[in-house]
């Protein structure tokens, strides 16, 4: 488990229920239903500060990278806002109809809520990285964590109390980090201390190091695009882009190289060790090219 990723998630749940308790008027915000514009507010503001800070909050503190943080903010944000209150509207309609056909038990439709939303908020996570994998990644802790601090809400919590807000953002930080560390496939580690390790997942295609803000690992200087991380058949090719001299793998310099769990770049003195739980042979890749 990383500590550092696991509080710093936890932490932007916090912190998105205290942000949406100061935004959400003083009714009962959670019945989508019978106070639709309340609910409403309370899901676009609630989902978009959760993406956003789950995005934006690791990058400030692994990297200090405020315009960076500030882009990866406003793009999850957005994305987070957008496709949840469309969601909730969607969930409204089909409440609606469904209520005029059949009278469904409150818990029922309340279920379905949390678990609608929990989908619409994943889906907002694979939309921003590209990937159905993270979505289905980020589901898998995001539903358990809805219904069951939903559940906890709607039947001991029924007005507008801190205690909600900050009880569904902890359960939500909780899942998700417990979700993204369980399901990792394969990362980065770069230890700074005996309790704090900086992580990168590399769940894309193509993994990007450099200077500049769109990379994934964004160094303090050197060249824009440094190396890459490119994914071939399952196997991790490590690709030196500029001078090769600046990147060392396992000590030696190297233009080009497949990795395997327990390699290490070496980046002037940062060290990142390479982990991989996805057991293919080195043989199918040529070793290095020098």
């Amino acid at each position: 488990m990383n500590w550092l990723f696991f509080f710093t998630v936890c932490f932007s749940g916090l912190l998105t229920g205290f942000g949406t308790w100061l935004v959400t008027p003083d009714t009962n915000p959670w019945n989508l239903v019978d106070n639709f514009q309340t609910g409403l507010l309370v899901t676009g503001v609630f989902c978009g500060l959760f993406s956003g800070l789950v995005t934006s909050l690791p990058i400030i503190f692994m990297e200090r990278r405020f315009s960076k943080a500030g882009a990866y903010w406003i793009s999850a944000t957005s994305i987070g806002l957008s496709i949840t209150m469309l969601g909730a509207v969607i969930f409204a309609i089909i409440a609606d109809f469904t209520g005029s056909l059949a009278l469904l038990p409150a818990g029922v439709m309340r279920f379905f809520w949390w678990l609608f939303l929990s989908f619409c908020l994943a889906a907002s996570f694979g939309v921003l990285h590209n990937s159905l994998k993270i979505m289905c990644r980020t589901l898998m802790g995001l539903t358990p964590a809805f219904i069951i601090a939903g559940s906890s809400i709607d039947r001991f919590i029924h007005n507008h109390l801190l205690l909600s807000f900050l009880f569904l953002g902890a359960m939500l930080g909780f899942g998700f980090a417990i979700a993204w560390e369980l399901l990792k496939e394969s990362w980065l580690d770069e230890e700074r201390s005996r309790f704090i390790v900086f992580r990168y997942y590399i769940d894309s295609p193509e993994f990007l190091a450099g200077s500049a803000d769109e990379c994934d690992l964004t160094l303090p200087e050197g060249p824009q695009h440094l190396f890459a991380i490119n994914e071939k058949d399952g196997i991790h090719v490590v690709e030196v882009l500029e001078d090769e001299h600046l990147v060392k793998i396992n000590r030696t310099a190297l233009r080009y190289r497949v990795l395997v769990d327990g390699d290490t770049i070496t980046i002037g003195d940062r060290v990142l060790v390479y982990h991989s739980r996805l057991a293919r042979s080195r043989d199918v890749m040529p070793e290095a090219v020098a």
